[in-house]
Formats: structure tokens, sequence, C-alpha cells
């Protein structure tokens, strides 16, 4: 064989065998890179049942500026609802939390430095009004592209730094919602069949990360929650929950570190206020302070959600705490 034959099918070879070798090498970085998104943080689990930790760590892995927290709420709750965590907790996530409502307020506007969203969604409590809001939250976060996205409603008070230590038990590139239930599970009757789901309780919040938050995208937004909702006839926190649990078979993360008023606020432990994330609030329905030496408790009228005399327990270093 002459030299030269050598020289020109040693080329045909390497040229068949390049293609070869990079979709080889393409299919290893895929496979690699999916493991390294599969993994979980602590040594617990593996890639097919993956486990978090118990014990959420805060081991500097998020921090508040990866979170997107919104608040739901109406125009006509903005002074009595939303005035007592613009005095409060708003302060300490002020550039990450925004509010989510259905009228436009140029006061709170400047006094959020522009964080009011008018979803323009209606001021109705029904179903289409509501899916509205909530798919423009979720389309807002999106956008955002944070790592969590973490949803309250505007009667609850909320402890950033407790957010933040939560998430961190979590792996935000798994799929994740982290909340609380208020009854173990709903059956909703959907394109003719009965099927189980469950869902976070709005009131007591919930978190979502970012990997979940895309693969809820088929049937979630602004336009395409209020479908789903009106095809399985509930309500728009039921939607979201029928889409993690039912649609995507992805279980929730119960925590008992989110409180809403389906609970009795009162019977909380007072000793463990400073390990809380979420606390709701309805009237005759708030925590007990009672029983906290040196604690600044504001007068009932001035503070009939008990947010500020919560506040300065949890802050006493905060402006308010000092008149």
């Amino acid at each position: 064989m002459s030299r030269v034959f050598r020289l020109v099918l040693f080329g045909m070879l390497l040229c068949t065998s390049i293609p070869l070798l990079v979709h080889y090498f393409e299919n290893l970085r895929y496979a690699v890179n999916s493991y390294i998104r599969s993994a979980p943080i602590g040594k617990q689990g593996n890639c097919r049942d993956v486990k978090v930790s118990v014990n959420p760590v805060d081991d500097g892995k998020v921090t508040l500026d990866d979170i997107f927290i919104t608040v739901r709420t109406s125009k006509k709750f903005h002074e009595s609802r939303l005035g007592p965590i613009i005095k409060t907790w708003f302060n300490l996530a002020k550039k990450q939390t925004y509010i989510i409502t259905d009228g436009d307020d140029d006061k709170l506007n400047e006094t959020t430095e522009g964080h009011v969203i008018n979803t323009h969604c209606g001021h109705g409590y029904n179903r289409q009004d509501l899916s509205c809001k909530v798919g423009t939250e979720y389309d807002t976060y999106m956008a955002s592209g944070k790592k969590w996205w973490c949803r309250f409603d505007d009667d609850t008070y909320v402890n950033p730094p407790r957010t933040v230590h939560l998430v961190n038990g979590y792996n935000w590139t798994q799929d994740i919602c982290i909340g609380k239930l208020s009854v173990p599970s709903f059956t909703a009757r959907y394109r003719g069949r009965s099927e189980v789901y469950k869902f976070p309780h709005g009131g007591a919040g919930c978190c979502i990360s970012k990997s979940l938050a895309f693969k809820i995208k088929p049937w979630c937004g602004r336009e395409k929650l209020g479908v789903i909702a009106k095809e399985a006839s509930i309500n728009d926190d039921c939607a979201l929950g029928f889409i993690i649990t039912n649609r995507l078979k992805i279980n929730l993360k119960l925590t008992d570190l989110l409180h809403s008023t389906r609970e009795s606020l009162k019977d909380l432990n007072a000793d463990t206020l400073h390990e809380q994330v979420s606390i709701g609030q309805a009237p005759k329905n708030t925590v007990n302070l009672d029983k906290l030496k040196n604690v600044k408790i504001f007068n009932h009228d001035v503070d009939p959600t008990l947010f500020m005399s919560l506040h300065c327990f949890l802050f006493p270093t905060a402006n308010i705490c000092k008149t």
C-alpha cells in the first residue's frame, strides 16, 4: 500500500470519526450537566430518589437577592392590609418584594419605590380575576430570572431572613415547592375525570424553585392559569397546586414554619416566633405576645394586626420601635 493511499484512507477514517466523537462528547456533557443539576445539596439522596435535609442549612448558596417575593392584594386593601406590611417587614426586603394589585396607587408606588404592579385583572373575588393576578405574579417572577419565587397574601407577616434560611435547605435547580396544606387533599373534575391534588395554602405562602417554575409554564401565566382553573372548576391557589401535584406529579415540601389564619395563631408558641417564616392575621386571630417580656406592644387601634408589635419583638432596632 502506497504512502499516498494510506494518507487518503486515514483522512477518510478521520472525517468519518469526528462527527461520532463530537456526538459522543456532547452526550457525555449533557449527562454530566444533568447529574449536576439533579444532585442534592447535602449527602442525603441520589439521582433516582432525591431527598433534602430536614433542617435547612443557611450555607450562603442563596441570598435575599436570589428571591422574588410577591404580595397579592386589591386596591381596597392598600391602606388596611398593606399599611402594616409597609411599616414592618417590607423594609427588610424592599428591593425584592413586589405588590401585585388591581388598581393604580401613586402614593403606594412612591413609598415602595416603584414596586407596585397593577395587573388590570379586575377587582372581583372570582376565579377569573384571581387567576389573572396569580398568573401575572408568575409572569413577573419569570421575567426576573431569580432562583426562587415566594408568594404571600396581603394579610401575612413575613420574616425575610427566615425565608432565606428556609429555601437554603433545598436546591433551587430541583423541582421544589415549599408550602403548607390547609386540608390533606382535594378532588377536582377535570376533562371528565376525578383528579386528586394538593395545594400550598396561599394564606401561609409558598416558595417555588426556578426549576419547577419552568416546568409549570405550559399551564401557568396570565392567560393560561385561568384556563385550567375554569376547566377544573377550582380557584387560583388550588389551580397552582393542581398543576404541580397532579399534572406534574411533584410532591410538595411541607413545613411548619408557614402559618395562615386557618390555624389558631394564639396557640403558636411565642418562644418559636424567631424561627417562623410567615404568620397570617385575621380579626380575633393573631399571635399572643402577652407572655413575652420587654416587648413594645402598640395600642390596638394603632396596631390591630399586631404586625408592628411582632416586628419590634423580632427586630427591636427597627425605626418604628424607637418611638
